[in-house]
């Protein structure tokens, strides 16, 4: 009766253009309707304990403190810049600080070879002994171990990366430049990057540079570990990777199979789980590009299929990935695709464009159709109100990922983008960072910045935030024991969390 009283209220409201004319006096009809689009937001059957009442109360505080002091100043308005010119203003916000110590459950869409923030790199493996450099037809650097310029495309011999650092002026600027082959950061984005397809062309090259140099066994090791460390640094429980197995290579010049890596990471991360009980693990969605031959995307399917029934419990699903308005649609395999293992999923990336009836966004039609489980950025899905309401009666999750889809050009200000919508309408979504490494925003807490200051309303808080963890965790893939467990252990540091608010520990 609730509802279509409200309903009743706010067609009076648009029919009748005078309020003298409504039994309800003006305000009470505002605040009924208000009231209402409240209750739909992400967050508004969450209940706070007297506790979370209380630190909510202080994040609101900070909260509306900066939004107002944005509203006044675009000029420090971070939820409303560009990251790139947003990024100090952030660094300093007590927001992100609150953030970085919230437990934010599981990382759901991240891609392995950008996981890794890019100091990191520049500090260790740039020092690694051995590395070597040359640069191809298009002027893209590749780094490498293995002194065979051609197979990579190269016109230039290699050069050893410590003699260049030290017939630089400078070993810092040589760093701050190397740095560079590997971060999209940029403080003047709109001139760098005038168009999607040279961010894109920049973002796909930051991967060349880096492919090979990630499959040298050393490396491999060392960066996978760091980037555990990452994300348990910023209070992150679990992750499902999209990654593609490939052949990995030691110094000496012995190559050893995909499997290989597959066999490396799995012993990582049991080494990492030793050290960190609190830590749950990663389960991997493989992949494969879009921008591919279509026998070699058929090809790795199959691949997929093998691995799958091998490690059943660890490489989970499937999904194509790469620019994709410039990639194959699902729908030019759904021959194929319909034959998925039935304890496999997909995980598709579907609508990242901002085209409308293109073959991109019908990607979101076509994912549907092949019962996907999650759907990867999902930017195009308000432009489809059929689609969009099967996702939501089917609980399908849309992993947002807000940073990269500002830096990768889908929208200039957050606060235009599709997730305040997905918020409004309390649409199943978890808050993802995908290649954090190639801009700079090191974990997941700078994409929940965003998430909670530049798409949610703001008079949202906690109740928000402490929806979109657990549904990281709801629309994991975890088995019913292992999400069980997740839970209780979330619970736990959850509450731990809360009493350092209230102790004094976070702001």
């Amino acid at each position: 009766m609730r509802a279509l009283y409200v309903i009743f209220v706010a067609i009076l409201l648009q029919l009748l253009p005078h309020a003298d004319t409504v039994f309800l006096s003006y305000e009470d009809a505002r605040k009924t309707i208000v009231q209402a689009e409240d209750r739909l937001l992400t967050g508004s059957r969450i209940y706070l304990n007297d506790k979370e009442d209380k630190v909510n109360k202080m994040f609101m505080r900070y909260k509306l403190d900066e939004l107002g002091a944005g509203f006044f100043d675009a000029d420090v308005n971070a939820a409303g810049l560009h990251f790139f010119k947003g990024k100090k203003l952030v660094e300093k916000s007590k927001i992100l600080k609150f953030l970085k110590r919230l437990p934010k459950g599981a990382n759901l869409h991240l891609h392995p070879t950008a996981s890794v923030s890019s100091e990191w790199v520049v500090r260790n493996i740039s020092y690694t002994p051995g590395l070597l450099r040359c640069t191809d037809k298009n002027g893209v650097s590749i780094l490498s171990f293995r002194r065979t310029p051609s197979k990579h495309g190269c016109i230039t011999k290699y050069v050893l990366v410590k003699d260049e650092r030290r017939r630089s002026l400078s070993p810092a600027g040589y760093d701050r430049g190397f740095e560079k082959l590997i971060n999209l950061y940029t403080p003047v984005p709109e001139y760098d990057y005038p168009t999607i397809k040279t961010v894109w062309t920049k973002f796909q090259n930051m991967f060349r540079t880096m492919s090979d140099v990630l499959r040298y066994l050393p490396v491999f090791r060392a960066y996978s570990w760091r980037m555990l460390e990452e994300m348990y640094e910023d209070k992150l429980m679990y992750a499902e990777l999209r990654m593609e197995f490939k052949e990995l290579y030691d110094y000496s010049g012995r190559t050893f199979p995909p499997e290989s890596s597959l066999k490396e990471l799995l012993s990582i991360v049991n080494d990492f789980r030793r050290q960190n009980p609190k830590f749950m693990g990663i389960k991997v969605i493989f992949t494969t590009r879009r921008d591919v031959e279509s026998n070699k995307v058929i090809e790795n399917f199959s691949h997929f299929k093998k691995l799958h029934l091998a490690y059943p419990d660890f490489i989970i699903g499937f999904d194509l990935v790469g620019q994709e308005d410039l990639g194959q649609p699902l729908y030019n395999f759904i021959s194929e695709f319909v034959n998925l293992p039935k304890t496999a999923k997909y995980f598709f990336h579907a609508g990242e464009t901002n085209w409308y009836g293109a073959s991109t966004d019908f990607n979101l039609l076509d994912a549907l159709l092949l019962n996907t489980t999650r759907i990867g950025h999902g930017y195009a899905l308000m432009k489809h109100p059929i689609i969009l309401n099967a996702v939501k009666a089917r609980d399908i999750a849309i992993e947002v990922s807000p940073i990269s889809n500002q830096v990768l050009h889908l929208v200039n200000d957050l606060r235009n983008h599709p997730g305040s919508f997905f918020m409004s309408q309390n649409l199943p979504m978890v808050i993802c960072n995908d290649d954090p490494g190639l801009w700079g925003s090191k974990g997941l807490s700078y994409d929940f910045y965003y998430a909670i200051m530049s798409f949610a309303p703001n008079h949202a808080g906690l109740k928000t935030l402490k929806k979109l963890v657990w549904n990281s965790i709801r629309y994991s893939t975890l088995n019913k024991q292992e999400m069980r467990f997740a839970f209780q252990s979330l619970e736990k540091t959850w509450n731990q969390f809360i009493n350092d608010v209230l102790q004094g520990k976070v702001f």
